[in-house]
């Protein structure tokens, strides 16, 4: 957006404009409060308060204000919006931290072993332990951080009387590292001299004195690290690999908190947002839509207009798994009425909220996970015209439309998508594309994006993949060293080079990561040069292209037709 833009705020006749005066910065994706683990699974900041620990400080500054969310009822249910109050940040310190014991802590000790000191901090207090017979929860102050533990695996067996181990990872191993080795049956400590390469061909790991017994493959390997230092003596043995929780220095604000606010409630920093040109005559509640038409990059693009604009709440692609934030791609959607009553429901991109989910949920059978509508690609907006080259521009779709089965294992589905895998020239009558899931002859598909889009119908489906070859391959060789090994399966036919220099070959295997190769069956006849094209037969098309294409543009066949009934070809699944 930018400035001297003209913005509608809502939607109906709710909606008012206005012109941008200037623009700052947008609201950062939310955080939530901390939900440590084993204290809680849900603790309670009480009002009056005016710092809360936090999943996440990114985003945060001070001078700006957030919102902190409350209201929440456990277990939560998609049921209503929450509240919030608004405070200005006045110091963002460390998100919480959830570890575990690397090694028994005996009662009495001030040290101890941990896997992870991220953002752990001295005067930080870590607690420790679940109440149980003989054992019990005691609170910690951290005064020393040191190293944490790490951990590897034996990647062959070693035998009683050797020196040296073969592991699968070093990272993280020094000489003069005390290193333990074995399950806790066997376990035995030793002391690093040299650290070599890792896996089973590797040098390994020397170390004294000589191993006492044998260790076979997969046994564990762990360097305890320095750990943190505690300002007394442990009341309680702690037994490894027992979680501990560090709430952090979380994020400190002003006001004081009116509201008492839980484990999991979002807090998100607002930025600083933009200022308009004259103040708003109408109150407009959160998640309303703000749009800019001059934006043509971001959100629905296609035809026809559409009558409703959704501004939120967010289809979050975010979980949160033990302190930290992943990306999923998964949620769900409930829809309600104006009683509050449930009418509609999905999960999307796995099952996330089985009730929410419709359908039996004990389907047995390969990759059978339950009814959840599958997770649309990224892309840049949606619609004929969005998305940017190399994202799929895909849609989950009512098919029938308007068809409700209360089975989202079969109301939705999704449309054949995929990329160019290398460009393709005005004329061409044959496409290298990333996949050939879903597209079939006689097909109609769409080429390309924007202005360069044109549609085209497909004669016969081929093979996928297309890349160049990474350096030069003698004739006899076997490994081809290739830029890229996507979209290539075991067993397919692919052309090497062209003209008088090209051949093809059968694939026995790829290599996806570290240094991509493709293995084929037998020797190569030529020797080809780097950048020599590598590529499965592709899609052949009735007609030529009538414009160059760009490696990465999408090629897609019905995508969803707001107004008009949806067009598909395959079942998602």
């Amino acid at each position: 957006m930018s400035v001297g833009d003209t913005v509608a705020l809502d939607s109906g006749s709710d909606v008012e404009t206005r012109k941008i005066a200037s623009v700052g910065t947008a609201s950062s994706n939310h955080t939530t409060l901390w939900q440590p683990v084993p204290d809680g699974p849900v603790i309670t900041i009480p009002v009056g308060s005016t710092n809360v620990p936090v999943t996440s400080a990114s985003g945060f500054l001070v001078g700006e204000r957030m919102a902190i969310g409350y209201g929440a009822t456990y277990p939560a249910v998609a049921r209503d919006v929450e509240k919030y109050e608004v405070v200005t940040v006045t110091a963002v310190g460390k998100p919480g931290t959830q570890a575990y014991l690397a090694a028994d802590a005996i009662a009495g000790a001030t040290n101890i072993k941990v896997t992870s000191v991220s953002d752990i901090s001295v005067g930080d207090k870590i607690r420790l332990d679940i109440e149980s017979r003989g054992h019990g929860i005691e609170t910690v102050t951290v005064t020393r951080v040191g190293t944490q533990a790490s951990r590897t695996n034996l990647a062959v067996d070693a035998s009683a009387g050797a020196t040296n181990i073969k592991v699968r990872n070093v990272n993280g191993y020094a000489a003069g590292d005390k290193i333990t080795i074995g399950t806790p049956a066997n376990k035995e400590a030793v002391t690093v001299t040299t650290v070599g390469t890792a896996g089973p061909t590797g040098t390994g790991i020397e170390f004294t004195p000589v191993l006492a017994q044998a260790h076979t493959r997969d046994e564990t390997v762990m360097v305890l690290g320095t750990g943190l230092d505690l300002d007394g003596p442990l009341k309680f043995d702690h037994a490894a690999n027992l979680p501990f929780s560090d709430r952090g220095t979380g994020i400190s604000f002003q006001p004081a908190m009116a509201f008492a606010h839980s484990s999991n409630e979002p807090v998100q920093a607002l930025g600083t947002g933009m200022t308009l040109d004259r103040p708003l005559a109408k109150n407009h509640a959160i998640n309303s839509v703000v749009r800019d038409p001059a934006v043509t990059t971001a959100g629905y693009q296609g035809t026809p207009a559409p009558n409703q604009w959704f501004g939120g709440p967010e289809l979050t692609t975010n979980s949160p798994l033990f302190g930290r934030t992943i990306t999923l791609r998964q949620g769900s959607i409930v829809l309600r009425d104006a009683t509050n009553m449930v009418v509609d429901s999905l999960n999307y991109g796995g099952l996330v909220d089985p009730w929410a989910a419709e359908g039996y949920q004990a389907i047995s059978g390969f990759d059978q996970r339950g009814c959840y509508v599958p997770a649309p690609g990224p892309a840049g907006g949606f619609g004929p015209a969005a998305g940017t080259a190399g994202a799929i521009n895909e849609s989950a779709g009512r098919f029938p439309d308007g068809a409700d089965s209360d089975s989202n294992c079969t109301d939705f589905q999704t449309q054949a998508a995929t990329t160019l895998a290398a460009p393709s020239d005005a004329g061409a009558t044959n496409l290298k594309v990333a996949s050939v899931q879903g597209l079939d002859v006689g097909q109609k598909i769409t080429i390309d994006t924007g202005a360069n889009v044109e549609t085209g119908v497909i004669a016969t489906v081929g093979t996928a993949g297309a890349t160049t070859v990474g350096t030069a391959t003698d004739a006899g060789a076997t490994v081809i060293p290739v830029a890229g090994s996507i979209g290539f399966r075991d067993g397919q036919t692919i052309t090497i080079d062209t003209g008088g220099n090209s051949e093809t070959a059968v694939v026995a295997s790829t290599r996806t990561f570290g240094a991509t190769s493709i293995t084929v069956v037998t020797p190569l006849t030529h020797a080809h040069a780097a950048g020599a094209q590598v590529s499965g037969s592709g899609i052949t098309l009735t007609t030529s292209v009538t414009r160059a294409h760009a490696a990465g543009a999408q090629v897609y066949d019905n995508i969803p037709t707001p107004g008009a009934p949806n067009h598909y070809l395959r079942n998602p699944r």
